[in-house]
């Protein structure tokens, strides 16, 4: 069957329409700016990007995957992200999303890239899984709750009743926080970072793991990613020796609406990794945050540490809500079956495709 629309790649002449597009589709108030960041200067390369056309020749839908450098084993290699799958609601039921995907799927392909990854959204991830994709783990939602009205709010039917429990299950929170006192050094150690160095670059290199899939974190890509994107939500820390000082780790975090995101974070150690949890932790109790939260998977080393502070897994499983799935696209037919194990990726909450991780 003829398609009832047309395709071609995307550049940045249409970051405005592209704007137009996602903001209608997904409800949001991004400018141009947003797109020409994510598309057009990430150091790791361009994004592919397709829109697809209607017979007037407006734009009714787009898709793209990002490049990002990895290392598979130690070894370097080029992933891609799946992006911002948009289409107008006149133009819905005409195969768009499926087929951007499959175009910017076989254009990726040849390029000599394996694999395509997203965490999924709770519309796009049924269309996802019925088109090549498949869904290889979940990441769950680790918390530290500084206060509990937020948290028993979103307890349904019951929360209206949950909430009245609120000022004795605070008063009890209010106890065990006490031992976050302790922490508060490692909060003063950690000094705010204005843009990421060639340091940083070194400290990456030095800490490549031997195993698994995880993606470079070189000091163009961090500052790109949380230094330089338009919403500016991020904040950055750095811990350094005190002797010498040289960068031992750094952490992303970013606070708002009440919630303390742990968005990304490197350590020269778990001696460091702890210092630098501890110190967020104490940093988020400390700005008067309800909640602190991290999407990190199981077998993430960061887990201990954090359960070790006190941090809680979530208490069930539901998806999009406790937990956020993880898939993956083969582009190729020689990509190699074990990258889709969950367990060979080692992934933070800002490698999801999002400018920043509040709503």
């Amino acid at each position: 069957m003829d398609r009832a629309w047309t395709h071609r790649p995307a550049g940045p002449d249409d970051y405005g329409a592209q704007c137009q597009l996602f903001n209608s589709c997904f409800g949001k108030t991004k400018t141009a700016d947003t797109f020409r960041w994510k598309y057009g200067e990430n150091p790791h390369g361009p994004a592919v990007s397709q829109v697809a056309l209607n017979d007037e020749g407006r734009i009714v839908g787009g898709y793209s995957y990002v490049p990002r450098r990895f290392r598979r084993d130690g070894e370097p290699i080029v992933l891609m992200q799946a992006s911002d799958a948009m289409v107008d609601v006149s133009a819905r039921r005409q195969g768009i999303f499926t087929g951007l995907d499959d175009i910017v799927c076989q254009i990726t392909g040849g390029q000599g890239i394996s694999w395509a990854y997203a965490y999924s959204g709770r519309l796009s991830f049924n269309g996802f899984l019925g088109n090549g994709w498949r869904c290889i783990g979940h990441a769950p939602i680790y918390r530290y709750r500084f206060a509990s009205r937020p948290s028993l709010a979103r307890s349904g039917r019951i929360a209206p009743l949950a909430v009245l429990a609120a000022p004795l299950l605070d008063k009890a929170f209010r106890a065990i926080d006490r031992r976050l006192v302790r922490h508060r050094p490692a909060q003063l150690a950690l000094e705010p970072v204005e843009r990421f160095d060639e340091t940083a670059t070194q400290l990456f290199e030095a800490t490549v793991p031997s195993r698994g899939l995880i993606g470079e974190r070189d000091a163009a890509w961090l500052n790109w990613r949380y230094i330089d994107n338009p919403s500016r939500r991020q904040e950055c820390f750095a811990l350094r020796d005190a002797d010498d000082q040289r960068l031992l780790g750094w952490l992303v975090a970013e606070f708002e609406g009440g919630n303390a995101f742990l968005v990304d974070h490197l350590a020269a150690n778990e001696g460091v990794r702890g210092i630098l949890l501890a110190g967020f932790t104490s940093m988020a109790q400390q700005r008067g945050m309800a909640e602190a939260t991290a999407m990190l998977f199981s077998h993430h080393p960061a887990v201990p540490a954090l359960q070790a502070l006190g941090w809680k897994g979530p208490r069930k499983d539901k998806p999009f809500r406790d937990m956020f799935p993880w898939i993956v696209r083969a582009c190729r037919s020689d990509a190699p079956e074990s990258d889709a194990e969950m367990s060979r990726w080692l992934l933070a909450d800002g490698d999801r495709d999002a400018e920043h991780m509040s709503p």
